[in-house]
Formats: C-alpha cells, structure tokens, sequence
C-alpha cells in the first residue's frame, strides 16, 4: 500500500468511527438518557449549583405519545415562555444568544387549581406539605396570583395593569379562577386587591424552584405556566460529583435519587369545572 493509500485509509477510518460515535451519542441522548448542570441555586436545598442530574429522555418521548405524563413533584427541565425575564441568554465567549433551559419543581398539572398564600402553596384546595423545604430554609411569604378588582372586574395582575400585561402572562390571567363574590362586592367602591387562584388549562403546567426565599427561584410566579412542549424531561437522580462535603466537612456520598416528595402524593385530583 502506497503512503498516500495508507494515509487516506487512516483518515476514512478516524472519519468513519468519529461519525459513528456522534451517531451514536446523538441517538442515546435524543432517546435514551441525557445529564444536566444545576447553575444556580434555585432548586436548594435539594439541588446544589454545579451539581449533574440525569434525565431519562425515552420519559419525554412517552410524554409525547401519551404513555405517561409529568407528575406533581416530579424536578423537570423545562424553558420558559418566550419573551419571559432571561428567557434567552447569551453563551459564554462566542455570544450567540439562545433559549436556555432552567431547572424546576412541577407542582401543580392540567386542571389543578393552584395559588400561593403568603409563601405557602395550595393545589386543589389544600396546603401542601413542603417539609422537604421548610426545614431548612424559612420561605418567603410572598403570594400569587396577585389580582386588582375594581366594581368587579380585574384591572390588575401580578402587578401590572391588565392592557399592559406582557404577552407571557396572558395565560395565566386566561386561567384565573372568577372573582369571588364578597370581593366584587366590596370593589364597587373602592379597588380590592386579593390572591387568586389559577385553573391550569389543558396542556399547562406550574412550575417553582424549591429555594423559596426572596429573589431565590424565577418561575411560574414571574413568568405563568409553562406548556408541555416546554418541558424536555425529568431529573431522577444525582450522579456528579459523587462525593461532597456535608456541614460538619467530613466528604459524604452523593450519588442519589430524586423521587416525589410524599407531600405531592396527598394532594387530592382536581375537581371538574
């Protein structure tokens, strides 16, 4: 074999294994499983910021065909609505600018009522049990959806004037449960402002960070409900870095799985319209 035959040889082999491991990663992180960084820290005290999940994609894909579907307390991958606070980003050094994904909890699904009371949240009319938050941090007791009734119709939401209302929170305000009676009363004379209650609608989904102290999660109370088209998957485990320090310092294993808190599993189904 002459040198330029052997050398064309080596460089289709190293081509052809090159395109074969692309192949090959492309359809396992398409199909089967992909990981993510955690950046930030939105989701403590469960995750910490440079922390990896793994995300089972072949879940996202059964999502898709309707054999299985997101549940409540499930840790999901999800972008937010276009046009939404850091809905787009610019990447580091070359500064292309692009839709990056955040990390949530799914706290409430498709027909769920679901409303924060001075930092607590309801779905379907009960508190939920946070345990796995509150015991290490105080939340913040902030509230949502915020709405100003002024002779018995919104004027106001989360802080805006509704003919003012960016494009991404137009949803949610769709999805507002009616105006209590007492509250369209006492606003016939004055403008009333009380905490709501949204229905999600078909498809929509609510999403919050489990770091609920001030300023500690940018999610559905800033920019409404994300649709399942946003969701790209569900984090179930931690697998990087495998070892941590805990409080004390000592190093700790921190391989672990991500399973529904047992406060999500109490939560009765929503009742029709």
């Amino acid at each position: 074999m002459k040198p330029s035959e052997f050398m064309r040889y080596l460089w289709d082999e190293w081509f052809r294994q090159v395109g074969e491991a692309l192949l090959v990663a492309f359809v396992v992180t398409t199909f089967f499983f992909t990981t993510v960084q955690v950046y930030g820290r939105s989701m403590v005290p469960t995750l910490q910021h440079g922390e990896r999940v793994l995300v089972p994609k072949y879940e996202m894909w059964m999502q898709r065909f309707g054999l299985r579907d997101w549940r409540r307390g499930e840790i999901v991958i999800v972008k937010p609505p276009e046009g939404a606070p850091n809905s787009v980003a610019n990447f580091p050094v070359l500064g292309f600018r692009y839709r990056p994904y955040f990390i949530k909890r799914l706290v409430a699904r498709p027909g769920d009522t679901v409303q924060v009371e001075k930092g607590r949240l309801v779905v379907n009319g009960v508190y939920v049990d946070e345990s796995y938050i509150t015991d290490e941090l105080e939340p913040y007791p902030d509230s949502f959806p915020r709405v100003f009734v002024l002779e018995g119709r919104v004027v106001g939401f989360q802080g805006y004037r509704v003919e003012q209302l960016p494009a991404y929170l137009r949803p949610a305000l769709e999805m507002l449960e009616p105006v209590p009676p007492e509250v369209a009363r006492a606003s016939q004379t004055r403008p009333v402002e009380y905490v709501g209650a949204l229905r999600l609608a078909p498809g929509y989904y609510f999403v919050m960070g489990d770091n609920r102290t001030l300023g500690g999660s940018e999610d559905s109370r800033v920019f409404g409900p994300v649709t399942d088209t946003h969701i790209a998957g569900r984090a179930s485990a931690v697998w990087w870095p495998p070892l941590a320090r805990d409080e004390s310092g000592a190093w700790r294993l921190n391989l672990r799985r991500l399973p529904v808190p047992p406060g999500f599993l109490q939560v009765p189904e929503s009742a029709p319209n």
